[in-house]
């Protein structure tokens, strides 16, 4: 880190005396939290406290809204075991179905589970999954289970096992009948987006007049059919997917696919006028020669804002539990927080309060991005809109903290390269959350040139973008509905959906910093691996 920029994160922290206390909770204390990602993160920081009692730690583990694997690693290092939750409701069992999971049940040999099949069928039993596995060929014994099985089997069983044993044709009976099976949708997405299973993927291009898939099962089986040139079947299925959601960023995109399938521009104009910013409008806006959507960047007062500190994920939960009491309070709840300091959590009311029909693009705290290219304040930005909408207190599910949502094991080594003692709690500080984020995208930068890439790596990691996303054959190459189809095949959903967002947020950003920038040039890059990432040719 540069010199400038160390001086200038120690003078904006000063300037947060009163916020930048890290909040180290009691037992008690935490005891009295309403329920949260933000309780189950100081319950999971006390109970690998050295001080903290067993019975302490089993009663603060007991209080968690969501028992993840890090809590789960914590008690059972502390106690020796994980404790069972109370009021956990035991699922009445068939005495006579064997249950086994498909997951279980291939790990063991194709002897092993002929010798147990038999077994249990001597007992008066039966296994739907055995039956399926218990033979040489379980892709032909599938039809033999009713839909809601081959579903589940179908996407219990490892990657590697599905490509080697199920990458046969479904029958159009099968797929008639899987098409109106819940978790088919899910089905449809692991083989869709694996290039490896071409005769199963060949096969999900199919007639179907009606169907029970959702929205994302429907939008998959037309990218699927676009790999195929099916373009009938692709819009076939892209009317479909319309009619399973009311969102609107959702019709946007499939109207959008319409318009690249059959080049008819009366596709782009809702696009354009859409409500919601997204990769689907800025693109087309850039092709109807429009301006962007207008949004709002709020230009606020230093204001103290009394019994509020920013640093704090309860106060911020408070707020989210005054926004669930009173819903229709919520634009007058923002006006409390009309304060540059907290700008994100305003905007964040205030976007709300609009039912997100009013984009807001905030820019706080300034101060810690001097110095800072227009590129990487923008980049910076785009990412903290999606990951914290600029709460500077946020904590997610598997407790990434702070306004840019820094997992814990990073935070550890970012701590690490500068030599600073750091305690996690510090990254609520919404400058020292920047500061780390920068120190970060420096690494990020030497091998991803693109803000579409490092968004996915920023999300997913620096392994899963070179892997499944660069690595791969069948992403980002040439094509005519490049690079859109790539970006919509990407297996990994919540980096999928981010991807978008933050190339969104980062195009927005540049202009809003005063640098004229389109949609348009950075996806036309993307046909070019050199100037894209440093792991291509």
């Amino acid at each position: 880190m540069k010199v400038k920029k160390k001086f200038l994160l120690f003078l904006f922290i000063s300037t947060l005396s009163l916020h930048s206390n890290a909040l180290k909770p009691s037992f008690e204390e935490i005891k009295v939290m309403p329920s949260s990602y933000a309780k189950d993160y100081y319950s999971w920081r006390l109970i690998k406290e050295k001080k903290t009692t067993k019975k302490q730690a089993i009663k603060a583990y007991s209080w968690a809204k969501r028992k993840g694997a890090k809590l789960r690693k914590a008690i059972r290092k502390k106690v020796g075991y994980v404790p069972r939750t109370k009021g956990t409701i035991k699922r009445v069992k068939d005495p006579k179905n064997f249950i086994i999971s498909p997951a279980l049940a291939v790990k063991k040999s194709l002897k092993s589970r002929k010798r147990l099949y038999k077994k249990i069928q001597a007992q008066g039993k039966y296994s739907d999954v055995l039956k399926v596995f218990a033979t040489k060929k379980p892709f032909e014994n599938l039809k033999l289970v009713s839909p809601k099985t081959q579903a589940y089997i179908l996407n219990s069983i490892s990657s590697k096992y599905r490509k080697k044993y199920f990458n046969h044709t479904f029958s159009s009976e099968q797929l008639r009948e899987l098409s109106n099976e819940k978790q088919f949708n899910k089905t449809i997405h692991k083989i869709v987006t694996t290039p490896k299973l071409q005769k199963a993927k060949k096969s999900l291009v199919f007639d179907s007049a009606i169907n029970g898939l959702n929205f994302e099962g429907n939008f998959l089986l037309a990218m699927n059919a676009v790999e195929f040139s099916k373009i009938n079947h692709a819009i076939n299925f892209l009317t479909m997917a319309r009619t399973k959601t009311t969102h609107r960023t959702k019709h946007d995109q499939v109207d959008f696919w319409l318009y690249l399938l059959t080049d008819y521009q009366g596709f782009l104009e809702p696009i354009a006028n859409s409500t919601q910013v997204s990769i689907y409008s800025l693109r087309a806006n850039d092709i109807l020669n429009k301006p962007y959507p207008s949004v709002v960047t709020p230009l606020l007062d230093k204001k103290e804002i009394k019994d509020f500190n920013i640093s704090n994920p309860i106060d911020w939960e408070k707020i989210k539990l005054k926004m669930k009491e009173k819903p229709k309070e919520i634009n007058q709840l923002a006006e409390n927080y009309k304060s540059a300091e907290t700008v994100g959590v305003y905007s964040y009311l205030k976007e709300k309060a609009s039912k997100y029909t009013i984009p807001y693009y905030p820019m706080p705290y300034p101060r810690a991005m001097e110095g800072f290219t227009k590129e990487r304040k923008a980049i910076l930005y785009a990412i903290a809109r999606q990951e914290s909408r600029f709460i500077p207190a946020s904590v997610s599910p598997s407790y990434a903290l702070g306004m840019m949502q820094i997992m814990p094991f990073l935070i550890k080594h970012l701590s690490k390269e500068r030599n600073e003692k750091m305690d996690l709690n510090k990254m609520f500080n919404p400058y020292v959350a920047i500061s780390y984020a920068d120190q970060h995208m420096d690494y990020l930068d030497k091998w991803l040139y693109h803000p579409l890439f490092t968004a996915y790596a920023y999300n997913g990691g620096i392994g899963f973008t070179k892997k499944r996303v660069l690595k791969t054959k069948h992403l980002f190459k040439k094509g005519k509905y490049e690079p859109y189809l790539s970006m919509e095949l990407i297996d990994y959903v919540e980096s999928r959906e981010y991807g978008k967002k933050v190339l969104t947020n980062y195009v927005i950003y540049l202009n809003l910093l005063g640098k004229e920038t389109k949609l348009s040039p950075l996806l036309n890059i993307l046909k070019y691996p050199s100037r894209t990432d440093r792991f291509r040719k």
